[in-house]
């Protein structure tokens, strides 16, 4: 499944401005060892206790099996020397089967940045972070027992880039992410087949960001946000919400923005007749604004969007989970540029003279040439 996706996690890794010092981890790695190129550490473990936290350690490519790799307090970074975890090769540095969580970040832990993993098999979750400003970027998170990622009410914490599928083994408990606090980013991730709920914000959730990701054949919502009583203020844009089953659902809105999507066919969830774009609980949508979305079937719960449409979205391929817009589509073109994201799906800025498109995939045509699919 993940080269038949390929097309779609163009994912790059971001630069950083760090000024910590690097050291190697590699499978082979020994307990002593100074950390360079050619005589990396064994254990994360290991090089944290000699050298600290406020450094970025490489991982060499090979798996790193049946360990837990914890972030404790004392290994936390700053904003100008953040601990960084990185994949020397995307998806090649693999964790797996983990006792407990893959990668744990736990409490008071700030400023930790991890990057280019693959990471599976975990008896609990995939990432479980307790920790403010945290980063997990450009990640595969498959077939963990939990969630794929956990996100204990921290604030400033940046989630991107990432691929997360098939994760958890209860349909009400177990969530592609399950996350709660303020100042969230959720950019750029496909969530997909994971156990319930594709993207669950709960209990609450302030001020934060929900841009182009594609999330979809989850079988409950896509997206359900629990929106922090009097706060609220966040912003669900130009997100794919396809065949999971039910849409987005916000309980007690307060000041959200929903715009710029595409929810269509999330009608697969067969114990309770649900919306496109539901509120739960509380007064009607407060504030904020809803439209320019693409729904299928339209949201009654929302009522008239004036510039929102009720028509097939044309992607090009939805049963090999393509989810390009074709040529001819009702989406292109058809956004509101004071909602949209700075950056696409692929990382690129929008045209200046143009409306953006509707869902998370910018139209463009050299993505429908066949040389484009070769890798489903």
């Amino acid at each position: 499944m993940l080269r038949t996706s390929a097309f779609i996690i163009v994912l790059m890794f971001s630069s950083v401005e760090l000024s910590g010092a690097t050291y190697w981890i590699a499978p082979t790695g020994k307990t002593r060892a100074t950390g360079s190129e050619t005589d990396p550490f064994g254990l994360i473990d290991n090089a944290l206790k000699q050298v600290g936290g406020g450094n970025t350690f490489i991982f060499k490519p090979g798996t790193y099996l049946g360990r837990q790799v914890t972030l404790l307090r004392e290994r936390a970074g700053t904003p100008q020397k953040p601990t960084v975890l990185k994949s020397q090769y995307k998806y090649e540095a693999i964790i797996h089967g983990s006792p407990g969580h893959g990668i744990s970040v736990t409490d008071g832990c700030e400023w930790v940045i991890i990057d280019g993993f693959d990471i599976g098999g975990a008896k609990l979750d995939g990432v479980y972070v307790n920790a403010d400003h945290t980063v997990i970027r450009n990640c595969r998170i498959h077939n963990n027992a939990g969630q794929g990622i956990m996100v204990h009410g921290e604030k400033g914490v940046v989630i991107e880039n990432n691929l997360i599928e098939y994760n958890g083994t209860h349909i009400q408990f177990d969530h592609g992410i399950y996350a709660y606090g303020s100042g969230f980013t959720f950019r750029n991730n496909v969530i997909r087949f994971n156990s319930s709920i594709g993207l669950h914000l709960y209990p609450r959730l302030a001020n934060s960001t929900i841009e182009a990701n594609l999330i979809y054949g989850n079988p409950r919502w896509g997206i359900l946000l629990y929106s922090t009583p009097e706060v609220g203020s966040n912003r669900i844009v130009n997100n794919t919400i396809v065949q999971n089953g039910s849409g987005i659902a916000v309980k007690d809105p307060h000041n959200e923005i929903i715009v710029n999507n595409i929810v269509v066919d999330n009608t697969h969830w067969k114990f309770h007749k649900l919306e496109t774009i539901e509120r739960l609980g509380g007064d009607n949508f407060q504030g904020g604004e809803i439209d320019y979305n693409l729904c299928i079937p339209s949201s009654k719960t929302v009522g008239s969007q004036p510039h929102g449409l009720s028509v097939d979205p044309l992607f090009l391929d939805p049963m090999k989970g393509a989810f390009y817009l074709k040529k001819g589509s009702s989406a292109i073109g058809k956004g509101s540029k004071d909602y949209a994201p700075a950056r696409d799906f692929f990382n690129r800025p929008p045209p200046p003279d143009k409306s953006p498109d509707l869902g998370c995939f910018p139209y463009d045509e050299s993505l429908l040439i066949p040389e484009a699919r070769e890798s489903w």
